[in-house]
């Protein structure tokens, strides 16, 4: 196998430099089977107009960074022709993309690129997981990976290495004379079987990360895979269906060997800051969040993010953050509206609650954001601001806003296609650039409009609200009203 290599596609959106533990482990799999691998990066290609921090420091939702600064710019040549370089040069036996939904299109113009050289290729991720239907019909994509790709990839390596059958490969739909081979998904991977991330496939310019205003080598750990919530507008309901019959796809990581893994990489790639992949860092039991927080101290010490349900934020478990050196949480709000929040979003929170959380976060001095989320299907107007009403009350540090992306797995996605709003191949956007969904009660252009100004009716009074709204319009008009009251949030809020 020493001599069988395989060339990994990172389809990133541009300059989203946070590294991402999956390609790390896909890579750290493959070295441990003897497989060469070279990862080949999309993040420093100009392949959008603006970042996504860009379009968040404009929407008032973080500071303004600039890693230009550091001299991490676009690089100038064409990702495309350079891509068609990499594969002649050298020469893989296997060329697997990984790609999220916004940025599945372009991994396909990767794809046609070489599809004349004969090298076989597979698509994994959530795009090609939920949608493989539409993905397998590509004349550049062979084979789809559906689920986790850990070692259904190794065991495609070592199939095509030794010349057997790969059309029986779980987790794989293997296209092959003109039929589609498609094999079931095997059970969840067990976590604490999986190598530790392989970060040498990164450049280096990968670990500069923007967060809270400021831009840190910062490193990417798994605590949990999945989620314990089944969200209508998340893809882990999708996952949580696809692997309902297979004991289930949330699992948490071993504590102990996730600190020793953040220790090793601190030392190694010299960590600042630390960014922790779980949905819900306090779904858990308080035990687990102790034992956490023991070794998180004594052996890796570094400030960290992370996210969490209000249900979850307890006293005790704020005290053990605050002990460790958690230097931000962002509490999922989501909706102000509680009939929508519960029956449409699948979040049976009282509002109660959500304040509650809040007033907790507040006296710990753990600076904490309100996450929320517009645009949904049939959200009115004053359904948004039943949002904003609710984000007054919290009086959140930092006010977070995306636009509702109904990406494929989620349950929302197929309810916005059966009320017409978007086809089945259609591509959601970004959710930190733009609405996907021109909807009845709620055009797009209005939806951009709150989406800017969302921070400055939570913060402001209310007396100033008809101006607000003037400066939601995109219109000379508009404009200026929005650039005044930005640099007055700016110098007020963010400073």
């Amino acid at each position: 196998m020493s001599e069988f290599r395989v060339l990994l596609i990172n389809c990133n959106t541009m300059l989203d430099t946070l590294v991402t533990a999956g390609i790390g482990i896909l890579s750290a799999c493959l070295k441990e089977a003897d497989v060469g691998v070279k990862l080949f990066d999309t993040t420093f290609y100009r392949t959008s107009e603006q970042t996504g921090d860009e379009a968040r420091a404009k929407a008032l939702q973080v500071k303004q960074t600039s890693l230009e600064e550091l001299g991490i710019i676009p690089e100038p040549g064409d990702v495309v022709e350079e891509f068609a370089k990499e594969v002649a040069t050298y020469q893989p036996h296997l060329i697997g993309l990984s790609s999220i939904e916004v940025t599945h299109p372009l991994g396909i113009r990767l794809l046609d690129a070489v599809k004349g050289s004969g090298v076989p290729t597979v698509v994994g991720g959530p795009y090609a997981t939920f949608a493989p239907e539409i993905v397998i019909r590509n004349d550049s994509v062979d084979m789809v990976c559906i689920g986790e790709g850990e070692e259904p990839l190794v065991e495609l390596c070592q199939t095509m290495h030794d010349g057997g059958d790969i059309s029986k490969i779980d987790n794989l739909w293997v296209e092959q004379g003109g039929e589609v081979h498609k094999n079931p998904v095997r059970k969840p991977i067990v976590l604490d079987k999986l190598p530790k991330q392989d970060w040498s496939v990164y450049d280096e310019r990968r670990f500069w990360k923007p967060m809270g205003g400021k831009i840190s080598v910062t490193g990417t750990f798994e605590m949990n895979r999945g989620c314990p919530y089944t969200c209508t507008f998340c893809i882990n309901s999708g996952f949580d269906k696809l692997y309902s019959d297979l004991g289930g796809y949330y699992r948490e990581q071993d504590v102990e060997r996730l600190v020793d893994e953040m220790a090793e990489k601190k030392e190694q790639y010299n960590l600042a800051y630390v960014y922790l992949v779980a949905e819900s860092f306090l779904t858990t039991t308080l035990n687990r969040v102790e034992q956490f927080a023991c070794l998180y101290a004594e052996k890796v010490g570094l400030p960290f993010w992370v996210e969490a349900r209000p249900e979850s934020v307890t006293l005790d478990k704020i005290g053990l953050l605050k002990e460790m050196g958690c230097e931000g949480i962002s509490v999922g709000v989501e909706s102000g509206n509680q009939e929508l929040r519960e029956r449409l979003l699948g979040r049976k929170i009282e509002d109660d609650t959500i304040i509650k959380a809040f007033d907790l976060l507040r006296e710990s001095g753990i600076r904490v954001s309100a996450n929320n989320i517009i645009g949904f299907p049939t959200e009115t107007r004053e359904m948004i601001f039943d949002t904003i009403k609710l984000d007054r009350r919290v009086d959140p540090d930092g006010v977070m806003v995306s636009f509702f992306s109904p990406y494929k797995g989620a349950t929302l996605r197929d309810i916005c296609q059966d009320m017409g709003y978007l086809k089945d191949e259609d591509i959601a956007m970004d959710y930190r650039l733009g609405p996907t969904m021109d909807m009845p009660q709620m055009s797009a252009r209005e939806l951009a409009g709150l989406h800017r100004t969302f921070p400055l009716y939570v913060k402001f009074p209310e007396t100033e609200w008809s101006d607000i709204r003037l400066a939601e319009q995109d219109t000379p008009e508009g404009e200026a009203a929005f650039k005044e009251y930005s640099e007055r949030y700016v110098e007020q809020y963010m400073s």
